[in-house]
C-alpha cells in the first residue's frame, strides 16, 4: 500500500518536472524571439537613420556644388551680389524636406544668383545704352568695402563697369530653367556613384567592428579626389545653365553702363534703347528659351509727366485726379507735350517721350564683362525699306552712330543707327565670345559682319520706294535698286535711250537665276559701283553658289557698270575687307570654293 502510493506521488511529481521542464524551454524560446525582433527593430530604426543622415549629407553636397558652380561663372562675369544676402541654411532645414529627391526643395531658401539693386525706372534722354543711378550708389561702388570700379580699372583693359538690368519674373524661384535641373541631376548623380566607389573601397580596406586610422585617411583622400572631379565639371554646360536660369529668373533683361549718377534716391533713369529691350524682347531671345516657360508679353507699362507741365494744367484737369501720382499709363500721354526749349543731353528726365516698365527693375554690376571680338547685325525690314543696302559707307554710319553711344552689346538688342536723319534699326544676332550672351564695345578692335533679314514676311514683298534712300533720279541701278529686296530676281531698268540698251546687251549671258522658293546654296548678290561716266549704279541677283563661277559673278558687276572690263577691276567687301580678283586660273571656280555661300554678299567695284 505504501509503496503504490510512493511510486503513483514518484509518477505526478515527475509529470510536474516535465512540465515545468517543457514551460521552462517555451518561456526561453519566446523571450529569444522576443530579444531578436527587438535587436531587428533596432537595427533597422539604426539603418534608417543612417540612411536618412547620408541622404541629408548627400543633399548639402548638392547644394554646396550648385553654389559652388553658379559661383564660379558668376566670378568669371564678375557679377556682383549686392542685393540681399543669399540665404543658405543647409543644417537648419527638416530632414523630412531635405530628404525629397526633387531639385526644386533642396533649394527652398536659397538663391545662389547674385542679387542687383532695385529701382523704380524713370526716362531720360540718349540714343544708347547708358543708364543713370543714384549718388548713393556711386558712393557703395566707390567704397573700400567693394571692388567695384565705375570708371573702368587697368586689370579690366580700361572699361567701365557694365550692368545686367532686368525686369525680375514675380513667381521666380530657384531652380526653375530645364538646363539648370539638369545640371543639379547630373551633379545628384556624380555624388551617389561617388559614394558607391567610396563604400566599395572602405570594405576592402576596413573591418566592420571599427575604423582605423589608415582607413579615416584613405577616405578624406577620397574626398579630395571628389572635389577634384566636381570641380573639373563641364565648364560649357554651367555656363548653359546659368544663362537659362537667368531667362526664368527676368521677364527680360539687356546690359548698359552708367552715363551719370543724377537720379533721385530708388531710381534708375532708362533711355529708349534699354526700356525698348526690356518691353519688347527680340525674337532672337525669345528663341533662346525653354520650351516650358511661356514669356509674359504684356509687361506693365507707363509714361513719366514733367512736374512742370503738370503744374500748368488746367484746373479742372487736377481736380479729377489730385492724389494721382505723377506717372501715368500709355493712353494718356497724347495729353503731353515736351518742352522744346528743355535740356536733351543724355541722362536728362525724358518725360512722356517713351514707354518704360512700371514694375521695378533691377540693376546688377558686372565688372568683367569679356571684350567683343566679333559681331553679327542683321538688318530690319525697316531699314531695308529705308535704304541701308545702298549706303555708300556703312562703317561711317557705324563709327558715327554705334560706337559712340553703345558700351555694350548683348544679342537680340536692336541698335538704331543713323544717317542724314534717317534711322536704320539692326538686330545683334551673333556675338564673339558667344560664352555669356553679351560684349563689352570699350577699348577693343569689334569685327562686324551683316547677316540676312530671315523675316519670310519680307520676301518677294515690294518694298514702298518713299521711305526709301534713293540715289539720283538719273543714276543706274540694276534689278531691285534701293527699293526692293536683296531675295528678289534682278531686272534690268529701262534705260533712257537705245544707246545705253545695246551698251547693256553686249555683256556676257549669265545663268538662269534659281526659283524664287529656293534656298539651299543660294546667295544673294548685291555689287555697287560706278559707270565710266561717274554715276553710282546699284544690282542685285541671286545665284547658285555650288554652279556660278567667279566669272559669271564679274560678268554680273561688268553689266552693273555699264560694261565695264571684267578685269580692270575687282570686287571688295567690308567688315572684314575681301578683295576678288578675276584671273585665267580662278575664273571657272564656283562661288561656294571661294567662300560665297548661302545668304547675302554685298560687293563694291573698285578700279
Amino acid at each position: 500500500m505504501d509503496f503504490d502510493i510512493a511510486a503513483k506521488r514518484l509518477q505526478q511529481d515527475q509529470k510536474s518536472a516535465y512540465n515545468r521542464s517543457r514551460a521552462s524551454r517555451s518561456a526561453r524560446t519566446a523571450s529569444a524571439k522576443s530579444k531578436k525582433e527587438a535587436q531587428a527593430a533596432r537595427l533597422k530604426a539604426e539603418k534608417r537613420l543612417q540612411q536618412k543622415k547620408i541622404e541629408n549629407e548627400r543633399n548639402a553636397q548638392i547644394v554646396d556644388k550648385v553654389v559652388t558652380s553658379i559661383g564660379r561663372v558668376e566670378r568669371q562675369l564678375g557679377g556682383a551680389n549686392v542685393g540681399s544676402p543669399v540665404v543658405i541654411e543647409k543644417q537648419s532645414q527638416p530632414s523630412s524636406t531635405i530628404s525629397t529627391s526633387t531639385s526644386t526643395s533642396l533649394f527652398t531658401n536659397i538663391n545662389p544668383l547674385s542679387n542687383g539693386w532695385s529701382f523704380k525706372a524713370t526716362s531720360i534722354h540718349g540714343d544708347g545704352d547708358k543708364i543713370a543711378l543714384p549718388p548713393s550708389i556711386l558712393e557703395t561702388m566707390t567704397s573700400s568695402s567693394n571692388d567695384l570700379d565705375p570708371f573702368g580699372s587697368s586689370s579690366n583693359g580700361g572699361r567701365p563697369i557694365a550692368f545686367r538690368i532686368g525686369i525680375l519674373e514675380p513667381d521666380y524661384t530657384f531652380p526653375s530653367s530645364s538646363k539648370m535641373k539638369v545640371l543639379i541631376e547630373n551633379i545628384k548623380e556624380t555624388i551617389v556613384q561617388n559614394e558607391k566607389r567610396k563604400n566599395n573601397v572602405l570594405s576592402s580596406q576596413q573591418s566592420t567592428s571599427s575604423i582605423t586610422d589608415n582607413g579615416t585617411a584613405n577616405q578624406q583622400d577620397m574626398d579630395d579626389s571628389d572635389d577634384d572631379e566636381m570641380d573639373d565639371n563641364d565648364d560649357s554646360q554651367i555656363v548653359e545653365a546659368y544663362l537659362d536660369e537667368l531667362s526664368m529668373k527676368y521677364i527680360s533683361y539687356t546690359h548698359g553702363t552708367v552715363v551719370e549718377f543724377t537720379q533721385e534716391e530708388n531710381c534708375v533713369g532708362l533711355p529708349e534703347s534699354i526700356a525698348r529691350a526690356l518691353l519688347q524682347p527680340n525674337s532672337l531671345v525669345e528663341s533662346s528659351l525653354n520650351d516650358d516657360k511661356e514669356k509674359k508679353i504684356d509687361i506693365p507699362v507707363r509714361r513719366t509727366v514733367d512736374p512742370a507741365a503738370s503744374s500748368k494744367a488746367k484746373p479742372t484737369e487736377m481736380n479729377e485726379d489730385d492724389n494721382a501720382d505723377m506717372d501715368v499709363d500709355n493712353n494718356q500721354h497724347t495729353m503731353i507735350e515736351e518742352d522744346d526749349d528743355g535740356e536733351k543731353t543724355p541722362g536728362h528726365p525724358a518725360y512722356g517721350l517713351f514707354d518704360i516698365p512700371a514694375s521695378s527693375v533691377e540693376v546688377t554690376p558686372i565688372s568683367k564683362l569679356p571684350a567683343g571680338t566679333n559681331c553679327t547685325f542683321t538688318p530690319t525690314k525697316t531699314s531695308i525699306e529705308n535704304g541701308f543696302y545702298s549706303l555708300k559707307d556703312i562703317k561711317v554710319v557705324l563709327e558715327q552712330s554705334l560706337m559712340r553711344t553703345r558700351a555694350t552689346l548683348s544679342r537680340g538688342d536692336v541698335i538704331r543707327t543713323w544717317r542724314r536723319g534717317t534711322s536704320f534699326d539692326l538686330i545683334v544676332s551673333t556675338l564673339s565670345p558667344a560664352q555669356f550672351g553679351a560684349v563689352s564695345c570699350i577699348n577693343t578692335n569689334l569685327n562686324v559682319d551683316f547677316a540676312s533679314c530671315e523675316n519670310d514676311d519680307m520676301k518677294d514683298e515690294p518694298l514702298a520706294e518713299d521711305n526709301a534712300k534713293p540715289e539720283p533720279v538719273d543714276s543706274r541701278v540694276l534689278g531691285t535698286g534701293s527699293g526692293r529686296l536683296l531675295s528678289e530676281p534682278a531686272q534690268p531698268q529701262i534705260g533712257k535711250s537705245n544707246e545705253t540698251t545695246s551698251s547693256k546687251s553686249q555683256v556676257i549671258e549669265l545663268p538662269p537665276e534659281p526659283a524664287n522658293d529656293m534656298k539651299e546654296g543660294v546667295c544673294t548678290i548685291q555689287v555697287r559701283g560706278r559707270t565710266p561716266s561717274g554715276k553710282t549704279v546699284t544690282g542685285r541677283r541671286r545665284f547658285a553658289c555650288t554652279t556660278s563661277t567667279l566669272s559669271h559673278l564679274f560678268s554680273f558687276a561688268s553689266h552693273v557698270c555699264d560694261g565695264a572690263n571684267p578685269t580692270m577691276f575687282r570686287l571688295v567687301t567690308r567688315f572684314p575687307r575681301r578683295e576678288l580678283q578675276l584671273t585665267t586660273t580662278n575664273a571657272n571656280k564656283t562661288l561656294e570654293s571661294l567662300d560665297i555661300r548661302q545668304g547675302q554678299e554685298s560687293f563694291i567695284v573698285e578700279f
